[in-house]
């Protein structure tokens, strides 16, 4: 039998350089969700639910009206023409409770209690009041049921409305109130501690010298770790030197989660990996077969933090961070540790064989057509050093194998990275 790969070696003192599914199975491994607190509903907003919400009580709690007409007895209007004696007026809102006479109606508000004895509601287009507004005419033959929902029809008390892990958005917030729930148990907040590494880096905006380019990598991961349902916390810039590196790596490791973006390759002065262990992170992997984002890395602080170190291109923390934090984040709130899901689309231009055979995501757009439904075309991108092309794309075109072409028409995977689309 031939004996079973092994996976590359990496990095200065060479150590397994991980697949993708190896990745990911170490940080499902290391992530569980974090004990549940309490909040109250107006402020659950974007939370993730940790426990069923049952029903308090019937829903509805009385059999109402969904239309504004007349309340009926069907057996009284099983003729095409049926004039039946106006016996008042019921609103949404009324707590009196009403009992319908044979031979007569009663005008009903949207949302309002039915009488005891009526079975129907009867449109208010399909009658004509007469002039003296003591009798109307039904003008349809009435079925039993009709236009009416009746008490627990949506749910009964003790039903699970909402399940756990689910996020709490408007609809959630609508049953959550409607049910008179005022207080939910939800996965805490989850604070993430971001860096970002190198002497050339100076802050959007400010004066450049020579060598010197703008700070993207903090406020873009600020941005995508607010995407992914946390509160990020930067630090700043992190100068290449021992002394800077450890005051605001020790502050980053004051939250549960931890990015770091840059420092993490080969160079002379990729001191992160490095600086991190001095501060007690065990690095559980460094380096990943994946394009872009080879240099990624994962540990658990001191205090059982979850350490990521990403490359400095930004489209490569982009990429990782998607890939690999995203997961980490959502498994702390609750739901399943997995990398993200798959869609399938449809390719609308050829994509080249490349020569690297590592799996590589790269930014494509998606959308939607009548005739072939989900179809994704690349877009224009000079690689993990160029945000401007990656920029226009809402989702990562997924190249399992890139040494082959992908022609035209065949199906591949996509991931969203973005609602729009």
């Amino acid at each position: 039998m031939p004996s079973p790969k092994k996976s590359p070696l990496w990095g200065t003192n060479p150590h397994p350089l991980l697949t993708l599914d190896e990745a990911w199975d170490c940080i499902a491994h290391a992530v569980s969700h974090l004990d549940p607190v309490p909040i109250s509903t107006e402020q659950s907003l974007g939370r993730v639910l940790a426990a069923p919400v049952p029903a308090t009580d019937d829903y509805p709690i009385f059999d109402k009206s969904m239309m504004d007409g007349f309340a009926v007895r069907s057996a009284d209007c099983q003729n095409p023409v049926t004039e039946l004696k106006l016996a008042g007026v019921i609103a949404a809102g009324v707590t009196e409770k009403t009992t319908l006479p044979p031979g007569n109606a009663v005008r009903i508000n949207t949302g309002a209690p039915i009488p005891a004895g009526a079975d129907s509601i009867v449109r208010i287009e399909n009658t004509t009041l007469s002039p003296d507004g003591l009798r109307v005419t039904i003008r349809n033959v009435v079925k039993p049921g009709a236009h009416l929902t009746r008490r627990g029809q949506h749910a009964r008390r003790g039903d699970i409305l909402l399940a756990p892990p689910l996020l709490i958005e408007a609809p959630q917030i609508a049953v959550l109130t409607s049910n008179g729930t005022t207080n939910v148990s939800v996965y805490p907040d989850i604070d993430v501690g971001i860096a970002v590494t190198g002497d050339e880096l100076v802050p959007s905006g400010a004066p450049r010298a020579h060598g010197q380019i703008f700070e993207s990598n903090g406020p873009m991961l600020a941005a995508l770790v607010t995407q992914f349902g946390a509160t990020p916390h930067s630090v700043g810039i992190v100068r290449d030197n021992p002394a800077d590196l450890r005051s605001k790596l020790t502050s980053a490791l004051r939250h549960p989660v931890v990015i770091a973006a840059g420092g993490m390759s080969l160079g002379t002065l990729d001191l992160v990996p490095n600086a991190f262990a001095d501060l007690g992170v065990e690095w559980q992997f460094h380096g990943v077969q994946v394009r872009p984002g080879k240099p990624v890395a994962y540990g658990r602080g001191p205090n059982g933090q979850h350490v990521f170190g990403l490359p400095g291109n930004p489209v490569s923390a982009y990429v990782c961070a998607w890939l690999f934090v995203r997961m980490a984040i959502r498994g702390l709130q609750g739901h399943a540790v997995r990398p993200p899901h798959r869609w399938k689309a449809m390719l609308t231009r050829e994509v080249k064989a490349a020569k690297d055979n590592r799996p590589a995501f790269v930014p494509a757009r998606v959308w939607n057509t009548d005739a072939d439904g989900l179809v994704v075309e690349p877009c224009g991108w000079g690689g993990s050093g160029d945000p401007f092309g990656a920029a226009l794309a809402n989702a990562l075109l997924v190249r399992n194998d890139p040494t082959l072409v992908q022609t035209p028409g065949c199906q591949v995977e996509v991931i969203f990275i973005s609602k729009e689309m």
